[in-house]
């Protein structure tokens, strides 16, 4: 006699991959019209916002973590191959815009929080959580021990994803940046041999940075290990180009879901606040990111992208599309978690008490890949 348990657990399987398969084909859709429209990280931003139309719509789209996680590794691989020996030798001006970008996260953190918490009427600690640019696993849960509204958080760094990754392009473009197009301008990959190696040693360096739970472990250990063979010229090229677009629609999708179980009313209510405290942060970020690229000597758009309150993996990957050095972003959207992942608790305590500073151990390692 058949279990009806195992039926029902059958079917609600059946349904899940039904929907993922539909979270898909919209995902392909937007990104598909994006790029026939021309627009500069098409297969990214139109995957983005057509899964996020359909996730504030009720529909449940859904990314699985397995496939989420090899999108990462096969993008991580292609940024890497971005990696030059003209790369390594920038890394000397480096040190300049690091120092920089340090001064300027509490900066920032100061000029949002205050207009949460004084105009836009947040209580004080949500308005704080909602502030911090970034370092997304850390912030939710020291909001939650310390009696933050969560979704206020949740919702302002939800809509600074989509705004930046919807919005960057043409920012970049009015800063002078002429973006790559839809997909980079690289040679790619001349054969089996270079394709299997890069995909590879990739997947190793995922796999290790993973297992010892590094921020973005799995992009950034394939970006790495990628960007050694790039860099000492063992591989040429890049990824094919369906493999490209593979990866950014499936990362739009990704991205575009974390609206999913947003009531309309939730939409509106914290909408124009969150979209004034990120305007304030971005403002605040191109404010230092100009002294700093005049200090370093670096062009602005570069620095600007290094500096917006993003996060590391979409932030790096919006680099490379748009043909921007994706070492030089990654490393400073990567030294901006490190801050503030350990200079948050300390603040957090000593402005709310040690109640809000959760144990040790305590963080969920997969969040920061949903900043």
């Amino acid at each position: 006699m058949p279990n009806p348990q195992n039926s029902e657990t059958r079917r609600a399987w059946v349904r899940r991959q039904g929907w993922a398969l539909a979270t898909l084909a919209l995902a392909f859709a937007g990104g598909g019209l994006f790029a026939f429209l021309g627009m500069p990280a098409g297969w990214l931003s139109g995957a983005l916002v057509a899964c996020a139309i359909a996730a504030l719509a009720g529909a449940p789209v859904e990314v699985g973590r397995r496939l989420r996680d090899v999108t990462f590794v096969v993008l991580g691989t292609s940024i890497g191959a971005a990696v030059s020996p003209e790369t390594l030798k920038g890394i000397t001006t480096w040190p300049v815009t690091m120092v920089v970008l340090m001064i300027s996260l509490p900066a920032m953190m100061i000029v949002v929080g205050l207009y949460l918490e004084k105009v836009a009427k947040w209580d004080r600690r949500s308005a704080f959580f909602a502030a911090a640019p970034g370092a997304l696993s850390a912030v939710l849960i020291m909001a939650e021990t310390s009696g933050a509204d969560v979704r206020r958080v949740v919702f302002g760094q939800s809509l600074r994803l989509f705004v930046l990754v919807a919005l960057l392009p043409a920012a970049m473009g009015g800063l002078g940046h002429q973006p790559a197009g839809t997909l980079p301008i690289t040679p790619v990959v001349p054969d089996l041999y270079n394709l299997l190696l890069s995909l590879g040693a990739g997947a190793v360096g995922a796999f290790l940075f993973e297992r010892v739970r590094f921020p973005g472990g799995a992009m950034v250990g394939a970006m790495l290990t990628s960007g050694v063979l790039h860099g000492t010229g063992i591989v040429q090229g890049r990824l094919p180009d369906l493999l490209l677009i593979a990866g950014f629609v499936i990362l739009g999708a990704n991205s575009g879901g974390r609206f999913a179980g947003t009531s309309l009313a939730t939409l509106r209510r914290f909408f124009l606040d969150g979209l004034a405290a990120l305007t304030l942060a971005v403002s605040v970020a191109f404010l230092f990111a100009v002294g700093a690229a005049w200090l370093a000597g670096e062009p602005l758009s570069k620095v600007f992208l290094a500096y917006v309150p993003g996060a590391l993996e979409a932030m790096t990957i919006m680099a490379f599309v748009l043909g921007v050095d994706p070492a030089f972003v990654a490393a400073h959207h990567l030294a901006r978690f490190v801050g503030l992942s350990l200079a948050l608790p300390l603040v957090v305590r000593f402005v709310f008490g040690p109640s809000a500073v959760p144990k040790a151990g305590a963080a969920d390692p997969d969040a920061e890949t949903k900043d």
